[in-house]
């Protein structure tokens, strides 16, 4: 951003904001709900179908072993479950389906809401200080215990001249395996946004002057993992990366996503680390043996170029 916001500019946005918050549940949970399932018992994919019936329209095919998110049986029909693939919604063949508590999504929850410095902090740990020019943003990470449930929780801040602009607050019930609440810079020079990612909901991008959400993808449409690594290149385009995930997946500054990839190698594990470095992203993992790790390359359309044992720095000065 490469002019100073006036404070009369920044009175007349601060009209604009307003308090919000809702809880972020995939679907309406009815009695016939079941959650995701597994494509299983076939030889290569199933039809999502427009209607249950055999009859009825095929409108893409589910390969074999994929997951369908928000299942529920279907009235007065035992064959077909209603379900949701890549944010199509349709009808499969239930014989074919097998359930999948494991990829079911997090219910979370999400407050908009002005914040000061020292109440986005909290007692918290602060994971995000960006700063332009008199504009800054902060984010602050904590677990808390509520109602002898353990809650995650992340909340971020934007402010003009250390005045506080707008907040946000993400907040879930936590899993204890791994964090599910990230907040990092993303978009493009005089053009920033603020990304959050929420392993119940999805990625977010969030307007940086007005709080708003631009836009979100899912993790009912592209099951992310916990992005535990995040990366975004001079385009806009963001990586991430989780152990729980694909490894990683590219989604573009309009948020569609452009691919998933999967290293299919079982002795590669615990993404911590993406770098986009010109036509190529570089992924490191714990995997690697002693003191290094494995660094794999891909290249822009997801396809995995190379595998490669690469020593930490500080053992290779040793």
């Amino acid at each position: 951003m490469k002019k100073k916001i006036g404070v009369l500019f920044m009175a007349v946005l601060l009209l604009f904001i307003s308090s919000a918050s809702a809880d972020r549940i995939p679907e309406q949970r009815t009695r016939r709900y079941i959650g995701a399932m597994r494509v299983a018992w076939c030889e290569e994919w199933i039809s999502l179908r427009e209607e249950p019936s055999k009859l009825s329209n095929r409108l893409m095919e589910i390969p074999l072993g994929d997951i369908v998110y928000n299942c529920s049986l279907v009235k007065n029909n035992d064959l077909f479950v209603e379900c949701e693939y890549q944010g199509v919604k349709g009808y499969a063949l239930k014989k074919y389906l097998v359930k999948a508590p494991e990829y079911e999504p997090l219910i979370s929850s999400a407050v908009t809401r002005k914040m000061t410095l020292d109440e986005v902090i909290g007692k918290g740990r602060v994971v995000l200080d960006w700063k332009d020019y008199n504009m800054s943003v902060v984010a602050a990470h904590e677990y808390v215990t509520e109602n002898n449930k353990r809650w995650e929780v992340l909340r971020v801040g934007c402010f003009i001249n250390d005045q506080p602009i707008w907040g946000h607050e993400e907040k879930l019930e936590a899993t204890g395996k791994y964090d599910l609440l990230k907040a990092f810079i993303g978009g493009v020079p005089d053009d920033w946004q603020v990304m959050l990612f929420d392993g119940g909901y999805g990625l977010s991008r969030f307007d940086l002057l007005s709080g708003k959400e631009k836009w979100c993808v899912r993790v009912t449409d592209c099951p992310m993992g916990n992005a535990s690594a995040t990366a975004v290149d001079e385009n806009g385009t963001v990586y991430l990366a989780g152990t729980n995930g694909p490894d990683p997946v590219a989604i573009s500054l309009d948020g569609q996503v452009l691919w998933t990839s999967d290293v299919q190698n079982s002795a590669v594990y615990g993404p911590y680390e993406i770098i986009a470095q010109g036509g190529s992203i570089l992924v490191k993992y714990k995997s690697g043996m002693g003191n290094g790790y494995k660094l794999v390359t891909f290249d822009n359309t997801g396809t995995v170029v190379s595998i490669r044992d690469q020593k930490n720095e500080s053992a290779a000065e040793k």
